[in-house]
Protein backbone atom coordinates (compact mmCIF):
# COMPACT_ATOMS: atom_id res chain seq x y z
CA UNK A 1 0.00 0.00 0.00
CA UNK A 2 2.83 2.40 0.88
CA UNK A 3 4.42 1.91 -2.54
CA UNK A 4 1.17 2.81 -4.29
CA UNK A 5 0.78 6.17 -2.51
CA UNK A 6 3.23 8.05 -4.80
CA UNK A 7 1.39 6.66 -7.82
CA UNK A 8 -1.97 7.67 -6.37
CA UNK A 9 -0.65 11.15 -5.61
CA UNK A 10 0.74 11.67 -9.11
CA UNK A 11 -2.50 10.35 -10.57
CA UNK A 12 -4.52 12.78 -8.45
CA UNK A 13 -2.27 15.65 -9.56
CA UNK A 14 -2.61 14.74 -13.24
CA UNK A 15 -6.37 14.34 -12.98
CA UNK A 16 -6.68 17.63 -11.11
CA UNK A 17 -4.74 19.50 -13.78
CA UNK A 18 -6.66 17.82 -16.60
CA UNK A 19 -9.94 18.67 -14.88
CA UNK A 20 -8.92 22.33 -14.65
CA UNK A 21 -7.92 22.21 -18.32
CA UNK A 22 -11.31 20.68 -19.15
CA UNK A 23 -13.11 23.48 -17.27
CA UNK A 24 -11.04 26.09 -19.10
CA UNK A 25 -11.93 24.56 -22.47
CA UNK A 26 -15.60 24.38 -21.54
CA UNK A 27 -15.59 28.04 -20.51
CA UNK A 28 -17.12 29.00 -23.82
CA UNK A 29 -20.35 30.13 -25.41
CA UNK A 30 -23.04 28.83 -24.89
CA UNK A 31 -21.71 27.58 -21.51
CA UNK A 32 -23.72 24.37 -21.45
CA UNK A 33 -21.64 22.62 -18.77
CA UNK A 34 -23.47 22.19 -15.45
CA UNK A 35 -20.29 22.21 -13.32
CA UNK A 36 -19.16 25.77 -12.43
CA UNK A 37 -16.26 26.50 -14.76
CA UNK A 38 -14.70 28.67 -12.03
CA UNK A 39 -14.82 25.79 -9.53
CA UNK A 40 -11.11 25.88 -8.66
CA UNK A 41 -11.25 29.60 -7.97
CA UNK A 42 -14.28 29.07 -5.75
CA UNK A 43 -12.24 26.55 -3.76
CA UNK A 44 -9.35 29.00 -3.24
CA UNK A 45 -9.40 30.21 0.41
CA UNK A 46 -6.91 33.01 -0.16
CA UNK A 47 -8.98 34.56 -2.93
CA UNK A 48 -12.08 34.03 -0.78
CA UNK A 49 -10.66 35.82 2.25
CA UNK A 50 -9.21 38.81 0.41
CA UNK A 51 -12.16 39.31 -1.93
CA UNK A 52 -14.59 39.05 1.00
CA UNK A 53 -12.68 41.67 2.97
CA UNK A 54 -12.29 43.94 -0.06
CA UNK A 55 -15.94 43.48 -0.98
CA UNK A 56 -16.93 44.11 2.65
CA UNK A 57 -19.49 41.34 2.51
CA UNK A 58 -20.00 37.62 2.05
CA UNK A 59 -19.64 36.35 -1.51
CA UNK A 60 -21.79 33.24 -1.75
CA UNK A 61 -19.81 31.78 -4.64
CA UNK A 62 -16.66 31.72 -2.49
CA UNK A 63 -18.16 29.90 0.50
CA UNK A 64 -16.84 26.43 -0.59
CA UNK A 65 -13.29 27.80 -0.15
CA UNK A 66 -13.80 28.04 3.60
CA UNK A 67 -14.71 24.35 3.61
CA UNK A 68 -11.32 23.60 2.03
CA UNK A 69 -9.62 25.71 4.69
CA UNK A 70 -11.42 23.75 7.43
CA UNK A 71 -10.22 20.46 5.94
CA UNK A 72 -6.65 21.78 5.87
CA UNK A 73 -6.92 22.71 9.55
CA UNK A 74 -7.95 19.13 10.31
CA UNK A 75 -5.82 17.06 7.94
CA UNK A 76 -3.00 19.44 7.11
CA UNK A 77 -2.02 20.90 3.77
CA UNK A 78 -3.17 18.09 1.48
CA UNK A 79 -4.31 20.54 -1.23
CA UNK A 80 -0.82 21.62 -2.32
CA UNK A 81 0.47 18.07 -2.41
CA UNK A 82 -2.44 16.35 -4.11
CA UNK A 83 -4.88 18.69 -5.83
CA UNK A 84 -3.23 22.02 -6.65
CA UNK A 85 -2.92 22.12 -10.47
CA UNK A 86 -0.14 24.70 -10.24
CA UNK A 87 1.78 22.40 -7.91
CA UNK A 88 1.28 19.57 -10.39
CA UNK A 89 2.77 21.65 -13.21
CA UNK A 90 5.74 22.68 -11.06
CA UNK A 91 6.36 19.08 -9.94
CA UNK A 92 6.28 17.94 -13.56
CA UNK A 93 8.79 20.53 -14.74
CA UNK A 94 11.02 20.04 -11.71
CA UNK A 95 11.13 16.33 -12.43
CA UNK A 96 11.48 16.69 -16.20
CA UNK A 97 13.84 19.62 -16.63
CA UNK A 98 15.44 20.57 -13.35
CA UNK A 99 17.35 18.78 -10.66
CA UNK A 100 18.20 20.25 -7.30
CA UNK A 101 21.95 20.68 -7.10
CA UNK A 102 23.89 18.69 -4.54
CA UNK A 103 25.47 20.98 -1.99
CA UNK A 104 28.53 20.40 0.10
CA UNK A 105 26.80 21.94 3.09
CA UNK A 106 23.22 22.25 4.18
CA UNK A 107 21.19 24.99 2.54
CA UNK A 108 19.89 27.46 5.13
CA UNK A 109 16.51 28.56 3.82
CA UNK A 110 15.45 30.37 6.99
CA UNK A 111 15.65 33.82 5.30
CA UNK A 112 13.53 32.57 2.38
CA UNK A 113 10.98 30.98 4.70
CA UNK A 114 10.78 34.25 6.57
CA UNK A 115 10.39 36.07 3.27
CA UNK A 116 7.27 34.06 2.36
CA UNK A 117 5.51 35.39 5.45
CA UNK A 118 6.65 38.88 4.57
CA UNK A 119 5.09 38.45 1.12
CA UNK A 120 1.93 37.11 2.73
CA UNK A 121 1.59 40.04 5.15
CA UNK A 122 2.36 42.51 2.38
CA UNK A 123 -0.28 40.92 0.12
CA UNK A 124 -2.93 40.97 2.83
CA UNK A 125 -2.39 44.61 3.76
CA UNK A 126 -2.00 45.83 0.18
CA UNK A 127 -5.04 43.80 -0.86
CA UNK A 128 -7.21 45.36 1.81
CA UNK A 129 -6.24 48.75 0.39
CA UNK A 130 -7.30 47.74 -3.14
CA UNK A 131 -3.84 46.94 -4.51
CA UNK A 132 -4.37 43.28 -5.32
CA UNK A 133 -0.82 42.04 -5.80
CA UNK A 134 -1.94 38.70 -4.34
CA UNK A 135 -4.03 37.99 -7.43
CA UNK A 136 -0.84 38.05 -9.49
CA UNK A 137 0.68 35.33 -7.30
CA UNK A 138 -2.33 33.24 -6.33
CA UNK A 139 -1.71 29.84 -7.99
CA UNK A 140 -5.24 29.12 -9.21
CA UNK A 141 -5.76 32.59 -10.66
CA UNK A 142 -2.26 32.61 -12.14
CA UNK A 143 -2.55 29.22 -13.83
CA UNK A 144 -6.08 29.87 -15.12
CA UNK A 145 -5.01 33.22 -16.56
CA UNK A 146 -1.93 31.68 -18.20
CA UNK A 147 -3.85 28.79 -19.77
CA UNK A 148 -6.53 31.09 -21.16
CA UNK A 149 -4.44 34.01 -22.38
CA UNK A 150 -1.06 32.47 -23.23
CA UNK A 151 -1.67 28.83 -24.16
CA UNK A 152 -5.22 28.61 -25.51
CA UNK A 153 -4.75 30.86 -28.60
CA UNK A 154 -1.59 29.05 -29.84
CA UNK A 155 -3.36 25.71 -29.28
CA UNK A 156 -6.28 26.86 -31.43
CA UNK A 157 -3.87 28.15 -34.10
CA UNK A 158 -2.11 24.77 -34.24
CA UNK A 159 -5.43 22.92 -34.27
CA UNK A 160 -6.79 24.99 -37.17
CA UNK A 161 -3.66 24.40 -39.25
CA UNK A 162 -3.04 20.79 -38.32
CA UNK A 163 -6.53 19.30 -38.68
CA UNK A 164 -6.95 20.13 -42.41
CA UNK A 165 -3.56 18.55 -43.11
CA UNK A 166 -4.57 15.37 -41.30
CA UNK A 167 -7.96 15.26 -43.01
CA UNK A 168 -6.34 15.59 -46.43
CA UNK A 169 -4.39 12.40 -45.76
CA UNK A 170 -7.51 10.40 -44.96
CA UNK A 171 -9.22 8.80 -47.97
CA UNK A 172 -12.94 9.46 -48.33
CA UNK A 173 -13.10 11.33 -45.05
CA UNK A 174 -16.74 10.98 -43.88
CA UNK A 175 -16.68 14.02 -41.59
CA UNK A 176 -15.24 17.50 -41.53
CA UNK A 177 -14.02 19.44 -38.52
CA UNK A 178 -14.63 23.16 -38.72
CA UNK A 179 -12.01 25.71 -37.74
CA UNK A 180 -12.37 27.28 -34.30
CA UNK A 181 -12.32 31.10 -34.21
CA UNK A 182 -8.84 32.20 -33.18
CA UNK A 183 -8.92 34.38 -30.04
CA UNK A 184 -6.54 37.30 -29.68
CA UNK A 185 -5.27 38.52 -26.31
CA UNK A 186 -3.01 41.54 -25.98
CA UNK A 187 -0.83 40.70 -22.94
CA UNK A 188 -0.20 37.03 -23.67
CA UNK A 189 3.60 37.31 -24.03
CA UNK A 190 4.01 39.18 -20.73
CA UNK A 191 1.94 36.57 -18.85
CA UNK A 192 3.83 33.72 -20.53
CA UNK A 193 7.24 35.11 -19.53
CA UNK A 194 6.09 35.57 -15.93
CA UNK A 195 4.81 31.99 -15.79
CA UNK A 196 8.00 30.54 -17.28
CA UNK A 197 10.02 32.56 -14.76
CA UNK A 198 8.12 30.82 -11.96
CA UNK A 199 8.87 27.39 -13.43
CA UNK A 200 12.55 28.32 -13.88
CA UNK A 201 12.89 28.86 -10.14
CA UNK A 202 13.00 25.08 -9.88
CA UNK A 203 16.67 25.34 -10.86
CA UNK A 204 17.35 26.79 -7.42
CA UNK A 205 15.16 24.52 -5.28
CA UNK A 206 12.41 21.99 -5.91
CA UNK A 207 9.04 23.71 -5.64
CA UNK A 208 10.79 27.02 -4.98
CA UNK A 209 7.69 29.05 -5.77
CA UNK A 210 5.48 26.83 -3.62
CA UNK A 211 7.90 26.99 -0.70
CA UNK A 212 8.74 30.68 -0.61
CA UNK A 213 6.35 32.79 -2.71
CA UNK A 214 2.89 31.24 -3.06
CA UNK A 215 0.41 33.17 -0.84
CA UNK A 216 -2.12 30.33 -0.88
CA UNK A 217 0.57 27.91 0.28
CA UNK A 218 1.51 30.31 3.06
CA UNK A 219 -2.10 30.51 4.21
CA UNK A 220 -2.26 26.71 4.28
CA UNK A 221 1.04 26.63 6.16
CA UNK A 222 -0.36 28.90 8.86
CA UNK A 223 -3.56 26.91 9.28
CA UNK A 224 -1.71 23.57 9.12
CA UNK A 225 -0.16 24.33 12.48
CA UNK A 226 -3.47 23.15 13.96
CA UNK A 227 -3.55 19.90 11.99
CA UNK A 228 -4.43 16.72 13.82
CA UNK A 229 -2.99 14.30 11.23
CA UNK A 230 0.70 14.36 12.10
CA UNK A 231 3.93 12.63 11.15
CA UNK A 232 5.65 10.57 13.79
CA UNK A 233 8.94 8.65 13.81
CA UNK A 234 9.84 5.67 16.01
CA UNK A 235 13.21 4.78 17.50
CA UNK A 236 13.82 2.48 14.52
CA UNK A 237 15.00 5.50 12.52
CA UNK A 238 18.57 4.96 11.27
CA UNK A 239 19.09 8.56 10.14
CA UNK A 240 19.51 7.40 6.53
CA UNK A 241 18.32 10.82 5.26
CA UNK A 242 16.06 9.24 2.62
CA UNK A 243 13.01 11.15 3.86
CA UNK A 244 14.99 14.40 3.89
CA UNK A 245 16.03 13.97 0.27
CA UNK A 246 12.57 12.89 -0.92
CA UNK A 247 10.53 15.62 0.80
CA UNK A 248 9.45 18.00 -2.02
CA UNK A 249 9.07 21.01 0.26
CA UNK A 250 11.97 20.50 2.65
CA UNK A 251 9.73 20.04 5.68
CA UNK A 252 12.06 17.49 7.33
CA UNK A 253 15.20 19.00 8.95
CA UNK A 254 18.44 17.40 7.80
CA UNK A 255 19.99 17.47 11.27
CA UNK A 256 16.94 15.93 12.96
CA UNK A 257 14.86 13.85 10.48
CA UNK A 258 12.82 12.49 13.38
CA UNK A 259 11.13 15.87 13.51
CA UNK A 260 8.97 17.60 10.92
CA UNK A 261 7.73 21.10 10.31
CA UNK A 262 4.08 20.14 10.34
CA UNK A 263 3.05 23.49 8.90
CA UNK A 264 5.15 22.94 5.75
CA UNK A 265 4.21 19.30 5.18
CA UNK A 266 2.01 18.85 2.09
CA UNK A 267 0.99 15.28 3.02
CA UNK A 268 2.71 13.73 0.03
CA UNK A 269 3.57 10.69 2.24
CA UNK A 270 6.90 10.13 0.46
CA UNK A 271 8.54 9.76 3.85
CA UNK A 272 6.48 6.59 4.41
CA UNK A 273 8.94 4.86 2.06
CA UNK A 274 11.31 4.70 5.02
CA UNK A 275 13.54 1.56 4.76
CA UNK A 276 13.13 0.58 8.45
CA UNK A 277 9.46 1.67 8.33
CA UNK A 278 9.94 4.09 11.18
CA UNK A 279 7.59 6.74 9.81
CA UNK A 280 3.83 6.85 10.20
CA UNK A 281 0.97 9.33 10.24
CA UNK A 282 -1.46 9.39 13.14
CA UNK A 283 -4.13 11.63 14.60
CA UNK A 284 -3.04 13.71 17.54
CA UNK A 285 -3.79 16.80 19.59
CA UNK A 286 -3.36 20.11 17.70
CA UNK A 287 -0.32 22.11 18.79
CA UNK A 288 0.51 25.61 17.58
CA UNK A 289 4.20 25.28 18.44
CA UNK A 290 6.33 23.68 15.77
CA UNK A 291 9.84 22.41 15.19
CA UNK A 292 12.36 24.70 13.51
CA UNK A 293 9.82 27.46 13.04
CA UNK A 294 10.41 30.79 11.39
CA UNK A 295 11.53 33.57 13.68
CA UNK A 296 9.37 36.56 12.77
CA UNK A 297 10.55 39.50 14.78
CA UNK A 298 8.21 42.32 15.62
CA UNK A 299 10.33 44.62 13.47
CA UNK A 300 9.98 42.30 10.46
CA UNK A 301 6.20 42.01 10.82
CA UNK A 302 5.76 45.75 11.27
CA UNK A 303 8.09 46.35 8.32
CA UNK A 304 6.03 44.09 6.04
CA UNK A 305 2.85 45.72 7.31
CA UNK A 306 4.20 49.22 6.67
CA UNK A 307 5.56 48.26 3.24
CA UNK A 308 2.14 46.95 2.23
CA UNK A 309 0.43 50.14 3.41
CA UNK A 310 2.92 52.50 1.78
CA UNK A 311 2.98 50.56 -1.49
CA UNK A 312 -0.81 50.57 -1.71
CA UNK A 313 -0.98 54.28 -0.95
CA UNK A 314 1.68 55.05 -3.55
CA UNK A 315 -0.22 53.05 -6.15
CA UNK A 316 -3.52 54.71 -5.30
CA UNK A 317 -2.01 58.20 -5.51
CA UNK A 318 0.22 57.49 -8.50
CA UNK A 319 -0.75 59.48 -11.63
CA UNK A 320 -0.72 56.25 -13.60
CA UNK A 321 -3.47 54.96 -11.33
CA UNK A 322 -5.51 58.08 -10.63
CA UNK A 323 -5.46 59.32 -14.24
CA UNK A 324 -5.33 56.10 -16.24
CA UNK A 325 -7.38 53.99 -13.90
CA UNK A 326 -10.11 56.37 -12.84
CA UNK A 327 -10.25 58.88 -15.69
CA UNK A 328 -9.54 56.74 -18.75
CA UNK A 329 -12.65 57.28 -20.86
CA UNK A 330 -11.72 54.32 -23.08
CA UNK A 331 -11.78 51.96 -20.11
CA UNK A 332 -15.12 50.25 -20.74
CA UNK A 333 -15.87 47.53 -18.21
CA UNK A 334 -18.12 44.49 -18.82
CA UNK A 335 -21.83 44.94 -18.09
CA UNK A 336 -22.53 44.41 -14.41
CA UNK A 337 -19.03 45.40 -13.28
CA UNK A 338 -18.77 46.96 -9.83
CA UNK A 339 -17.73 50.65 -9.53
CA UNK A 340 -14.12 51.06 -10.66
CA UNK A 341 -12.31 51.20 -7.32
CA UNK A 342 -14.24 48.26 -5.94
CA UNK A 343 -13.90 46.39 -9.22
CA UNK A 344 -10.09 46.46 -9.22
CA UNK A 345 -10.12 45.49 -5.54
CA UNK A 346 -12.22 42.36 -6.10
CA UNK A 347 -11.36 41.20 -9.63
CA UNK A 348 -8.79 38.38 -9.65
CA UNK A 349 -7.74 38.88 -13.27
CA UNK A 350 -8.28 35.14 -13.80
CA UNK A 351 -9.34 35.54 -17.43
CA UNK A 352 -12.53 33.45 -17.18
CA UNK A 353 -14.66 36.27 -18.59
CA UNK A 354 -12.19 36.72 -21.47
CA UNK A 355 -12.46 33.05 -22.39
CA UNK A 356 -16.26 32.89 -22.25
CA UNK A 357 -16.82 36.08 -24.28
CA UNK A 358 -18.16 34.83 -27.65
CA UNK A 359 -16.75 37.75 -29.65
CA UNK A 360 -13.32 38.01 -28.02
CA UNK A 361 -14.36 41.52 -26.96
CA UNK A 362 -12.92 41.41 -23.45
CA UNK A 363 -9.18 41.95 -23.06
CA UNK A 364 -6.87 42.07 -20.07
CA UNK A 365 -5.62 45.52 -19.19
CA UNK A 366 -1.93 46.16 -18.85
CA UNK A 367 -1.57 49.73 -17.57
CA UNK A 368 -4.80 51.16 -19.00
CA UNK A 369 -6.43 50.81 -15.57
CA UNK A 370 -3.33 51.76 -13.61
CA UNK A 371 -1.08 49.39 -11.71
CA UNK A 372 -3.86 48.29 -9.37
CA UNK A 373 -6.01 47.21 -12.29
CA UNK A 374 -3.46 44.91 -13.92
CA UNK A 375 -5.12 42.02 -15.83
CA UNK A 376 -8.65 43.26 -15.13
CA UNK A 377 -11.01 42.94 -18.14
CA UNK A 378 -12.10 45.76 -20.42
CA UNK A 379 -14.10 45.93 -23.62
CA UNK A 380 -12.04 46.54 -26.77
CA UNK A 381 -14.70 47.10 -29.40
CA UNK A 382 -12.37 47.15 -32.39
CA UNK A 383 -11.52 43.51 -31.59
CA UNK A 384 -15.05 42.42 -30.68
CA UNK A 385 -18.36 43.68 -29.39
CA UNK A 386 -20.54 42.81 -26.41
CA UNK A 387 -23.12 40.29 -27.59
CA UNK A 388 -26.63 41.53 -26.86
CA UNK A 389 -28.04 38.26 -25.58
CA UNK A 390 -24.96 37.10 -23.66
CA UNK A 391 -24.51 37.42 -19.90
CA UNK A 392 -21.81 34.80 -19.42
CA UNK A 393 -19.08 37.07 -18.03
CA UNK A 394 -21.15 37.60 -14.89
CA UNK A 395 -21.92 33.91 -14.64
CA UNK A 396 -18.26 32.82 -14.59
CA UNK A 397 -16.83 35.55 -12.32
CA UNK A 398 -15.94 33.81 -9.03
CA UNK A 399 -15.80 36.94 -6.88
CA UNK A 400 -18.78 38.71 -8.47
CA UNK A 401 -16.62 41.63 -9.54
CA UNK A 402 -18.91 41.30 -12.55
CA UNK A 403 -22.36 40.91 -11.04
CA UNK A 404 -24.52 38.09 -12.47
CA UNK A 405 -27.33 39.67 -14.49
CA UNK A 406 -30.29 38.23 -16.34
CA UNK A 407 -30.46 38.88 -20.08
CA UNK A 408 -33.21 41.43 -19.52
CA UNK A 409 -31.14 43.29 -16.90
CA UNK A 410 -27.99 43.11 -18.99
CA UNK A 411 -29.69 44.64 -22.05
CA UNK A 412 -30.60 47.70 -19.98
CA UNK A 413 -27.08 48.35 -18.65
CA UNK A 414 -25.21 51.24 -20.24
CA UNK A 415 -21.48 50.53 -20.05
CA UNK A 416 -20.50 53.34 -22.41
CA UNK A 417 -21.71 55.72 -25.08
CA UNK A 418 -20.72 55.83 -28.75
CA UNK A 419 -19.40 59.10 -30.20
CA UNK A 420 -18.89 59.88 -33.88
CA UNK A 421 -15.66 61.42 -35.17
CA UNK A 422 -17.03 63.53 -38.01
CA UNK A 423 -13.55 64.01 -39.43
CA UNK A 424 -13.25 60.28 -40.06
CA UNK A 425 -16.84 59.24 -40.68
CA UNK A 426 -17.50 58.48 -44.35
CA UNK A 427 -20.96 60.04 -44.24
CA UNK A 428 -19.63 63.33 -42.87
CA UNK A 429 -16.19 63.51 -44.44
CA UNK A 430 -17.00 62.40 -48.00
CA UNK A 431 -20.76 62.97 -47.91
CA UNK A 432 -21.29 59.44 -49.14
CA UNK A 433 -24.10 57.40 -47.67
CA UNK A 434 -22.87 54.91 -45.08
CA UNK A 435 -25.42 53.17 -42.89
CA UNK A 436 -23.29 50.38 -41.42
CA UNK A 437 -23.46 51.52 -37.78
CA UNK A 438 -27.16 52.28 -38.12
CA UNK A 439 -27.90 48.86 -39.58
CA UNK A 440 -25.85 47.01 -36.98
CA UNK A 441 -27.29 48.71 -33.89
CA UNK A 442 -30.17 46.63 -32.53
CA UNK A 443 -30.98 49.17 -29.82
CA UNK A 444 -32.04 51.87 -32.32
CA UNK A 445 -29.45 54.14 -30.71
CA UNK A 446 -28.15 55.39 -34.10
CA UNK A 447 -30.43 57.24 -36.49
CA UNK A 448 -29.87 59.27 -39.64
CA UNK A 449 -30.30 63.00 -40.06
CA UNK A 450 -31.84 64.67 -43.10
CA UNK A 451 -28.70 63.80 -45.11
CA UNK A 452 -28.67 60.22 -43.80
CA UNK A 453 -25.64 60.89 -41.64
CA UNK A 454 -25.49 58.92 -38.37
CA UNK A 455 -26.45 60.52 -35.06
CA UNK A 456 -26.11 58.73 -31.69
CA UNK A 457 -29.00 58.86 -29.25
CA UNK A 458 -27.13 58.61 -25.95
CA UNK A 459 -30.26 57.75 -23.97
CA UNK A 460 -30.57 54.50 -25.97
CA UNK A 461 -26.91 53.56 -26.44
CA UNK A 462 -25.65 50.71 -24.23
CA UNK A 463 -22.02 50.98 -25.36
CA UNK A 464 -21.98 47.43 -26.72
CA UNK A 465 -19.44 48.48 -29.36
CA UNK A 466 -20.91 46.72 -32.38
CA UNK A 467 -20.93 50.02 -34.27
CA UNK A 468 -17.24 50.58 -33.57
CA UNK A 469 -16.44 46.98 -34.43
CA UNK A 470 -18.27 47.02 -37.78
CA UNK A 471 -17.25 50.52 -38.88
CA UNK A 472 -15.65 50.15 -42.36
CA UNK A 473 -13.12 52.95 -41.83
CA UNK A 474 -9.54 51.64 -41.85
CA UNK A 475 -7.53 51.91 -38.65
CA UNK A 476 -9.29 53.57 -35.76
CA UNK A 477 -13.04 53.50 -36.09
CA UNK A 478 -14.98 56.65 -36.95
CA UNK A 479 -17.40 55.84 -34.14
CA UNK A 480 -15.86 55.09 -30.75
CA UNK A 481 -17.38 53.89 -27.49
CA UNK A 482 -16.30 55.87 -24.46
CA UNK A 483 -16.88 54.87 -20.88
CA UNK A 484 -19.89 56.46 -19.24
CA UNK A 485 -18.06 56.53 -15.90
CA UNK A 486 -20.57 54.68 -13.75
CA UNK A 487 -22.70 52.01 -15.36
CA UNK A 488 -26.36 52.93 -15.23
CA UNK A 489 -29.66 51.34 -16.09
CA UNK A 490 -31.55 52.58 -19.11
CA UNK A 491 -35.30 52.92 -19.18
CA UNK A 492 -36.96 49.71 -20.42
CA UNK A 493 -38.79 51.42 -23.23
CA UNK A 494 -35.43 52.48 -24.68
CA UNK A 495 -34.33 48.88 -25.09
CA UNK A 496 -37.46 46.97 -25.94
CA UNK A 497 -37.51 47.77 -29.64
CA UNK A 498 -35.32 45.61 -31.82
CA UNK A 499 -34.43 45.86 -35.43
CA UNK A 500 -34.56 42.94 -37.75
Amino acid sequence: MIKTIPFLRRTAQVLSFLFLLYLVIKTAFPLEIKIPVDLYLRLDPFVAIISTLAHKGIIERMLPAFGVLLLVIIFGNFFCGWFCPMGAVIDFFDRLLFREKKRAKAFDDQPLRRFRYGVFIFSIIAGLMAFQVMYLLDPISLLTRTLIISFYPPAIYIFNHLVPQVQSLLPKNPFSILNIPLPVFKVNLFIFIFFMGILALGVIRKRFWCRYLCPLGTLFSITSRLRILKRSVTDDCTDCQKCVKECPVGAIPEKAPQNCRQQDCVSCFKCLECPPQAVSFNFGIPAWKTVDGVNLSRRYVLGSFAFGCVSALMIKTNPLQSESGLKNNRLVRPPGALPEEEFVAVCTGCGECLKVCPNNALQSTFLEAGLAGLYTPRLVSRIGYCEEFCNFCGRVCPTEAIRPLSIEEKRLIQIGVAHIDKNRCIAYDTEKICLVCNEQCSYHAIVGDEKKRPIVKEEKCTGCGICENKCPVDGESAIIVYSSGVQKKLKPENSNNKSG
